[in-house]
């Protein structure tokens, strides 16, 4: 088992997932299986519908990134065990241009209002999924989305009410680590080699994670490696205790470390293994040679 943790150098749009995508067809194609994992999550009600009403239909919230590379990859995992903990924002419903919801729902604006967050965990072959939903935002219709939309995001979930931005932030600091760490070890029964992509520009991705075999760090045209070790010590460095290890950002942690090697990409050819071998990924360029 080999895992791979991909982290993005920018804030959003570094081209995490394109790389997993194209790692996972690399490995697939030298004869070596892959799974995927992304711990946290979310996406936007409004920015992303395609893929909300793919989540209605399904009667499922999940990822938009774990959905895609399932896809591609033709993955055999669930969407709940690759991706764990998936939240939904949604916009709020305002009388005038630029106005705010005035709650703590509202920190990033009208245009993403936190409404759900699901965690999921395996248990003996099913899941154990809990949905918090700030129901009186539904309820009160300050928000776009109703109330038979939520149900059906919410079918076959435990269902925990929460009243302000505090409680989800509380539920997260309680059970994030353990829902987190049982999909993981579950999802490592499954393959050779595990992507584990992390979220935005996160540096580490969970606390519980004590090790990985590759760190890649992507932005858009490059890829560059990094040693595995010196990469999470540096990460725990400014790991203050009071807040998750993913509030560590690559840039905060970037100058204390050089990158072991570096790739440049082209957005329209594959991840060859010449690529991945420079890198320091093993990959075969014929699975029957």
């Amino acid at each position: 088992m080999a895992r791979i943790l991909i982290v993005g150098s920018n804030s959003f749009d570094s081209g995490k997932t394109r790389l997993a995508v194209g790692l996972g067809k690399s490995l697939r194609d030298s004869g070596q299986t892959a799974e995927y994992f992304k711990p946290v999550s979310g996406h936007n009600y409004w920015y992303n519908y395609e893929h909300t009403q793919g989540c209605l239909e399904i009667g499922k919230l999940v990822s938009k990134d774990a959905s895609h590379v399932k896809k591609e990859l033709d993955l055999r995992n669930d969407l709940y065990l690759m991706n764990p903990i998936h939240s939904l924002f949604v916009p709020a419903r305002i009388e005038r241009p630029l106005q705010n919801l005035h709650s703590s729902f509202g920190l990033a604006g009208s245009n993403s209002i936190l409404v759900m967050q699901r965690f999921s965990r395996p248990v003996n072959d099913e899941f154990d999924t809990t949905m918090l939903i700030a129901d009186s935002l539904v309820e009160e219709e300050r928000v776009i989305i109703g109330l038979e939309e939520i149900g059906k995001l919410s079918h076959n979930s435990s269902i925990f009410s929460a009243n302000n931005f505090e409680t989800f932030q509380e539920f997260e600091h309680q059970h994030f680590e353990d829902y987190v760490s049982a999909a993981f070890a579950e999802s490592e029964k499954s393959a050779e080699n595990i992507i584990i992509e992390s979220f935005n520009d996160s540096a580490w991705p969970w606390e519980n994670l004590l090790e990985v075999d590759h760190v890649l760090v992507v932005s858009p045209g490059h890829i560059f490696s990094y040693d595995p070790e010196r990469f999470r010590k540096a990460t725990f460095l400014y790991y203050k205790e009071r807040l998750p290890i993913r509030e560590v950002t690559f840039s905060r942690m970037a100058d204390l470390l050089k990158p072991t090697n570096r790739v440049e990409i082209e957005p329209s050819t594959e991840l060859d293994c010449d690529k991945l071998a420079k890198l320091g990924i093993e990959c075969h360029t014929g699975k029957n040679d």
